[in-house]
């Protein structure tokens, strides 16, 4: 996929996640998303152009006077496109940091998003294959 042409796509889905007149976000979703395109929640999968236009409104709601931007450069695979993502307050602080895995269709509009959000994963599951995980290094003993 060529990165302008992503680029352009993605800024028209950060402007619909600003947009908060529904039929203008409409009308930006459309461009952007396929019909059947899919914003993958922590708790819930919004399929749709009504769908991805709730969960906007349900950002709005959470994040009042907030906006979505892009917080890295473009990592590329075929179809498929891995980017950081913020999101910045009304005083333009960072409220909180996330990586995107984004499916491109064939037509460069967005299939699926994955946004992961400053969430630390759990430890290892308890009985857990030595030989199947990252050696824990013993602490270094201190410089005399």
């Amino acid at each position: 996929m060529n990165t302008l042409a992503i680029l352009e796509v993605l800024a028209i889905n950060l402007e619909a996640f600003a947009e908060h007149d529904a039929s203008r976000r409409a009308r930006m979703l459309a461009r952007c998303f396929t019909p059947d395109a899919e914003i993958w929640g922590h708790s819930q999968v919004f399929a749709g152009y009504a769908a991805i236009s709730e969960k906007i409104a349900g950002f709005h709601n959470n994040f009042p006077d907030c906006r979505l931007v892009l917080a890295s450069g473009l990592f590329a695979f075929e179809n498929i496109v891995r980017f950081g993502t913020a999101i910045i307050g009304p005083d333009g602080s960072v409220m909180a940091r996330g990586e995107t895995v984004m499916e491109l269709a064939d037509d460069g509009r967005i299939h699926r998003v994955v946004p992961l959000w400053d969430m630390e994963l759990p430890p290892l599951p308890n009985g857990w294959a030595k030989h199947l995980a990252v050696p824990t290094v013993p602490d270094a003993p201190d410089a005399a």
